[in-house]
């Protein structure tokens, strides 16, 4: 199964990133400080588009948090704006199927 992961670099801020982990995934803060120090800090499916835009969410307050954020696909670095282009096509393709069954 295909996962695209978060990374955030290591700062001062730590303490901002925690709380909006906390308040945005079911784990505890001893697991997200636990996953600060690893490679990634969250995993997604990346066929579910619940997930993604889960992970989207995410993304986008840590940032305006002011954490430098990286995505990968698997162990390749990709933009933030591949995240918006898989979901975007992840719709479009629910768009489609909508429209077939009518």
């Amino acid at each position: 199964m295909a996962k695209i992961n978060i990374q955030i670099e290591k700062d001062t801020n730590e303490v901002k990133y925690i709380t909006i982990l906390r308040k945005n995934t079911n784990k505890s803060i001893s697991e997200i400080k636990e996953l600060l120090n690893s490679d990634y800090i969250l995993s997604y499916n990346l066929i579910d588009i619940d997930e993604l835009l889960e992970m989207k969410k995410i993304v986008r307050l840590l940032s305006k948090a002011g954490a430098k954020v990286h995505v990968f696909e698997e162990d390749r670095k990709v933009s933030i704006e591949f995240l918006d282009n898989v979901i975007e096509s992840h719709l479009d393709t629910e768009r489609y199927q909508e429209e077939v069954d009518e």
